[in-house]
């Protein structure tokens, strides 16, 4: 056995001395980031599609396009004030557009009256619904607000699941019935079935 776990061990030391000498000698891409100049990286780091800055191209790249952002808001408020200038210069303008606006607004107001009337029509449509909400045992928060969907309590069944979820309230549902309504906001429904 001794004899054995000898030759095994003369193995792996005579194997790990021809690794190193290969590495040593024979490896051509035995250059590191480390051992490589910064004339010999540029090249390198071209071929690669980037490109290299001195730190003066830079700032002077940098101050170029703070200049632009400065230029461009300039030319916006010069824009602005030549407008106003220009709405100056147009007052007989300014008389028709009055009229305008005021036979403009005799149609909102008519319109307004309109919805004025039907908003109570609106207000009998949306009834409140009561329901009595079932949860048995295993079951999953996303059936629950399906149900919810489904009885009209709530618009959307996935908006509901997602409110649970990030207020921790779905490993809180309680099995059981509860009473819930279409009336209810979403902190109240959650509160609702985990109690």
């Amino acid at each position: 056995m001794k004899k054995t776990i000898r030759t095994f061990a003369i193995g792996l030391f005579t194997a790990g001395i021809i690794m190193v000498i290969g590495i040593f000698f024979f490896d051509s891409n035995s250059n590191t980031l480390d051992e490589l100049s910064a004339e010999e990286m540029i090249p390198l780091i071209k071929e690669d599609g980037y490109h290299v800055l001195t730190s003066d191209e830079y700032i002077s790249l940098s101050v170029k396009s703070e200049n632009i952002n400065t230029d461009s808001e300039e030319k916006a408020e010069n824009e602005a004030t030549d407008k106003k200038e220009v709405t100056k210069t147009k007052e007989p303008v300014k008389e028709e557009t009055e009229k305008t606006q005021a036979a403009n607004q005799s149609k909102k107001e008519k319109a307004e009256t309109k919805e004025e009337t039907s908003t109570p029509e609106k207000k009998q449509e949306e009834k409140i619904i009561n329901y009595t909400l079932n949860i048995e045992p295993g079951m999953p928060a996303s059936t629950i607000t399906s149900v919810l969907a489904d009885q009209g309590i709530i618009d959307d069944a996935s908006e509901f699941n997602n409110y649970l979820d990030e207020h921790d309230y779905t490993l809180k549902v309680r099995m059981g019935t509860h009473k819930v309504t279409s009336a209810m906001s979403f902190y109240e429904l959650a509160e609702a079935i985990t109690k």
